[in-house]
């Protein structure tokens, strides 16, 4: 996403007044995000030790968890990022005011209405399902009116979180909630997919303009032609032929190429520089995590126990560290500020969330405290981290830019 960048004195603008809020999709759902990564990790530490609520009855407590974190906590942040790349992208102005306040609060009630008591399931559905259906038309109506060929993919892309959404209450609906756990995780996968898609377009510039001394980064055109078809394989494969003795030998292989092709590509994007910059560096470790999430994912076809593992390593690891660096990003920039001077709590803020990768992941493989233990602990450092973010960026994303321009 190209970011703008303060190129005026503070001192010599006005200071602008009054709410910026719903002037651009960012503004609000990054904030959203934020709040509520914090607050549904520290309920998700409740419930595992006996807090229940109606909403329980229907997703189970698991699936619950990896439901908000997936379609709640992600998909925010997805409709955040493309609501303001779009209008970057086509010049097109993308939904804002009454439209984005729709937008907001469709996803407000879908997280809401699992502590009202009484209320039918069918409508906890459709609540959820709105917001993620009308997310498509958001997404689509700028792109198709600026003719931007180029990215109907994401189109495509949220259409799939939608289905997947609307198969999930489906089967939920049909009691069926082991299948519906499937459609999660293939929604997980997809955004790791679309992670993937956006690393290489943003990934090289932010790390080059994002260092003292520019340098060029390497790209592999047969690394770029070849690493999407063996993502998709492996979103496939793991999402609905995982069970099968010939799916677990194709999730090996396909888990280990994938591996050597976005380490390859991390490889061509890398400078010594990156480590000076809070704001680079935390995308390349979050893409750092992708690698090592499948690396595990394909050692688990022998040791099955470590599945859970590189789970955590593809949610925590690469879906929050490379979201949390992008949301402090592009916040900075498209409110106007500079990139080059962003807030120092923010290295604070990235290290209280690798931390969180690493005790999710090595704890409870080398056994050093107990399992519940491990995930309080975790759990306690990514809900510190978003805190922070919260705290920290809620004036810069509640006010207008400060160099007066819009957005």
């Amino acid at each position: 996403m190209h970011q703008t960048l303060n190129q005026l004195d503070p001192k010599a603008v006005a200071a602008p007044q009054g709410w910026a809020l719903w002037q651009l999709g960012f503004r609000p759902f990054f904030l959203l995000a934020g709040f509520y990564a914090a607050t549904v990790m520290l309920l998700w530490l409740a419930v595992r030790r006996g807090l229940h609520f109606p909403g329980l009855d229907y997703y189970g407590l698991n699936l619950w968890h990896a439901h908000e974190m997936v379609f709640g906590y992600g998909l925010a942040v997805i409709a955040g990022f493309l609501l303001t790349a779009i209008k970057n992208w086509t010049g097109v102005q993308t939904a804002a005011h009454g439209q984005l306040k729709l937008l907001v609060a469709l996803w407000l009630l879908a997280r809401v209405v699992v502590y009202i008591p009484g209320l039918p399931v069918v409508l906890l559905a459709i609540g959820d399902v709105g917001f993620s259906l009308l997310l498509i038309y958001f997404v689509a109506q700028p792109l198709v009116k600026g003719g931007n060929r180029r990215n109907y993919m994401m189109i495509v892309l949220v259409s799939l979180f939608a289905v997947l959404n609307v198969m999930t209450h489906v089967l939920l609906l049909n009691q069926q909630p082991l299948l519906a756990n499937e459609m999660t995780t293939a929604a997980l996968l997809l955004m790791l997919l679309l992670i993937a898609v956006m690393a290489g377009r943003v990934f090289p510039m932010f790390s080059q303009n994002g260092v003292t001394n520019r340098y060029q980064v390497q790209k592999f055109p047969w690394i770029e032609k070849l690493w999407p078809p063996v993502m998709v394989a492996f979103v496939v494969v793991v999402s609905w032929f995982r069970f099968s003795e010939w799916g677990a030998w194709l999730i090996l292989a396909l888990a280990a190429l994938s591996a050597v092709l976005h380490a390859v590509r991390l490889w061509g994007w890398y400078d010594h520089q990156i480590w000076q910059k809070p704001l680079v560096w935390v995308l390349h470790l979050g893409y750092a995590f992708l690698v090592l999430g499948f690396i595990v994912t394909a050692y688990s076809v022998i040791w099955p126990k470590l599945y859970f593992l590189a789970l955590h390593l593809f949610t925590i690891g690469c879906l929050g560290v490379v979201t949390l660096g992008m949301m402090a990003r592009v916040s900075l920039g498209h409110s106007g500020r500079n990139i080059h001077q962003p807030p120092k709590i923010l290295t604070a803020v990235f290290l209280l969330l690798v931390a969180a990768v690493l005790v999710r992941f090595i704890v409870p493989m080398l056994d050093l405290m107990s399992y519940q233990a491990s995930i309080d602990l975790a759990g306690i450092l990514w809900a510190l981290a978003f805190a922070l973010f919260f705290v920290r960026y809620l004036g810069i994303l509640l006010k207008p830019r400060i160099d007066g321009q819009p957005g």
